[in-house]
């Protein structure tokens, strides 16, 4: 078995990095956000929501625990261990990993669908198979103009989740925006079969989105999520997600006990913030502070994201330094012509934060060393266009050897950071 047979730690497309902490945009970009035009804002915000998708919701927070169980795994195999065969597959090794990429994989849906889509069928009985069998749900589709009619079009899951909810928040900032229907007009789609009275109510499909990620299995939720709204016709969705996690007929069961989501996500982000900081092997400062808001935010009923969405201009890109980043951050952002973290401006000069960098300096190794066939360091591009400092030189060993390179750079100084680079590594 693969880590995820939709490997979110491999290619080169804009994405957001799992727990890294980490957002790809692929192109060029402007920084601060008010000198991006209306295209690069919307690719950017819509990588944005994807980070806080993960630092918001009980799904994201459950993805990024797995990934620090991961992290921590291999840190301790590579310490303990002078002699190392690559590539390392430890999550084979442990049960608890093993179940969860099982689950995941299940739930997680179609990334892709070859077929053009005029509607879609929902079945009940399906449906209740995917909540029953913990996976994502069988939606058919017709496609009149090439007379095909399909009971097993795609699965709609996670992905579909993820990436309908930041496609129709982007929608509100470029709306010349192309994406391809599966995954990213999914969830519209299926809203639209089936929930005729707000057909065309875009927030409402954005909020039953993010409402979906506070469940285990997302996909079926979704539909839940609607007919939860068809119960409570008078909310909006804001409203509606504020019911939601204070609702304890949508309890969560955590160490035997019930309680509302509110409470359940605050339990996991403090979790999560311990989690990171034994993965990376130091204390967190500014993403300490980030997930305090978040805890701050959700036990107050409230949301930043929504209350932007419903009560202001989403696609006002004042919005992100003035709020989006005061309250919720940002990760550490990679795109064609620049990088960009956080900086500690307590110091002078400003210098990034220590967790920023011992995060990616571990997703570096972690890469490295869990790759069959591309051996090249994952910087080697944006080094050779020296991005993150202009001392940082290219050597023949990023290409396979990283560990005996001996200029300095960010894979050899998170080599040293862990203790692992005088390590013998054996590529097979």
């Amino acid at each position: 078995m693969s880590l995820l047979s939709l490997d979110i730690l491999e290619g080169k497309t804009s994405k957001y990095e799992t727990n890294h902490i980490h957002m790809i945009v692929d192109g060029e970009i402007s920084f601060p956000v008010t000198n991006m035009n209306d295209k690069q804002y919307g690719t950017f915000f819509h990588e944005y929501i994807h980070y806080l998708q993960h630092f918001t919701t009980m799904f994201g927070v459950k993805i990024c625990t797995m990934y620090n169980k991961m992290f921590i795994l291999y840190v301790d195999y590579l310490k303990h261990n002078k002699t190392v065969k690559l590539p390392l597959e430890l999550w084979k090794e442990d049960q608890g990993l093993m179940n969860f990429i099982s689950f995941f994989n299940d739930i997680k849906g179609d990334r892709n669908c070859p077929h053009h889509i005029d509607e879609v069928e929902i079945s009940p009985i399906e449906i209740s198979l995917a909540k029953s069998n913990r996976c994502a749900v069988q939606i058919g589709l017709y496609d009149f103009e090439n007379d095909i009619a399909l009971e097993n079009g795609f699965k709609f899951g996670y992905t579909c989740i993820i990436e309908s909810m930041a496609h129709l928040i982007q929608s509100f900032i470029n709306e010349e925006l192309y994406h391809p229907t599966i995954p990213y007009c999914a969830a519209e789609l299926i809203f639209r079969a089936i929930y005729a009275d707000k057909s065309h109510d875009i927030k409402m499909m954005i909020s039953l989105c993010f409402c979906s990620l506070m469940f285990d299995n997302p996909g079926v939720a979704f539909f839940e999520m609607i007919n939860y709204s068809k119960n409570n016709p008078t909310l909006n969705g804001y409203e509606l997600y504020k019911k939601l996690i204070r609702d304890h007929s949508n309890s969560i069961k955590y160490k035997k006990e019930e309680m509302p989501i509110y409470r359940a996500l605050c339990i996991f982000l403090d979790e999560l913030k311990v989690n990171i900081s034994q993965a990376i092997g130091c204390k967190l400062d500014y993403y300490d502070e980030v997930i305090e808001n978040c805890k701050n935010e959700i036990k107050s009923g409230n949301s930043v994201l929504l209350d932007i969405l419903y009560n202001a201009d989403i696609s006002d890109k004042n919005y992100f330094s003035e709020v989006f980043e005061k309250v919720y951050g940002y990760p550490f952002i990679e795109a064609d012509n620049m990088t960009i973290m956080p900086m500690d401006n307590s110091r002078q000069p400003s210098k990034p934060y220590i967790e920023t960098a011992t995060m990616i300096g571990l997703e570096l190794i972690f890469k490295r060393v869990k790759s069959y066939n591309n051996t090249t360091c994952s910087w080697y591009k944006t080094c050779s266009k020296a991005l993150y400092t202009q001392n940082d030189k290219t050597s023949i060993e990023c290409l396979c050897d990283q560990w005996n390179k001996t200029e300095l750079c960010l894979m050899t100084e998170a080599l040293r950071y862990y203790g692992i680079k005088d390590n013998e590594y054996i590529q097979e």
